[in-house]
């Protein structure tokens, strides 16, 4: 084997593993087309760039058949590489979606290293006081009642540099924040454009917002379950 064709075999394979990483953890973490907006293409981007760059590239400097240290060559390589890919998929968990929040006039994404430990110990449900695994939960935020409540929200992002939606103390049902949903999502296309027709338009459609990026959520009229996020 050529050192060529070994190269070009350990790229193929190479591919094929971040190939088999994207599907899972696309549709997994990032359901309605959420990775359109939180920062995880250019994290897969790095991912494969690292990964032909530790291997195959290596693999063509280092490959000559019949070359006394090339075991251990190409197992010095798959060593690197493999560091690589576990610090790659560690920054992917640590930045997957674990919150979908609903407020009045919008929806943000919050990141799992977006949350601090402290705040989930103070979640106001225990299902919201773990991240978790799969994917993110469509949660609703408490709306600041008395003059109190915008105090203290406003005192609490001045002091640590995070709002309340990424607070699970704040979070109460979807279904209880749905009504103000469906008062202020506009109707629109499939598309996430204006709708001509204002009465009976299929979809609705709401501002979301993320640390990487934003563009409209395209809601299902009746139930104003998520459908998918647009972007332009």
């Amino acid at each position: 084997m050529t050192r060529w064709k070994a190269a070009t075999l350990h790229a193929l394979v190479s591919l094929l593993l971040i190939t088999a990483i994207t599907a899972v953890v696309l549709p997994l973490w990032h359901p309605w087309g959420l990775y359109r907006i939180s920062g995880v293409l250019p994290l897969l981007a790095l991912l494969l760039g690292t990964q032909l760059i530790a291997g195959p590239m290596l693999t063509l400097v280092v490959f000559r058949p019949g070359k006394r240290s090339l075991r251990l060559d190409l197992a010095v390589i798959g060593l690197l590489q493999l560091t690589f890919l576990g610090f790659g998929l560690h920054l992917l968990w640590q930045t997957r979606p674990v919150f979908l929040v609903a407020s009045d006039m919008r929806l943000a994404l919050v990141l799992a290293n977006e949350v601090e430990a402290s705040d989930l110990a103070q979640a106001s449900a225990p299902r919201w006081s773990r991240l978790p695994l799969g994917a993110p939960l469509l949660v609703g935020l408490q709306p600041g009642g008395t003059h109190t409540d915008h105090a203290s929200a406003l005192a609490s992002f001045l002091d640590t540099g995070r709002d309340r939606e990424r607070k699970p103390a704040w979070y109460v049902p979807y279904t209880e924040i749905a009504p103000r949903l469906a008062y202020n999502a506009a109707p629109s296309t499939a598309a996430g454009q204006p709708s001509g027709n204002v009465v009976g338009a299929p979809f609705r459609s709401l501002p979301i917002v993320a640390r990487h990026g934003a563009g409209r959520m395209v809601l299902d009229a009746g139930s104003l379950q998520p459908l998918r996020v647009v972007t332009y």
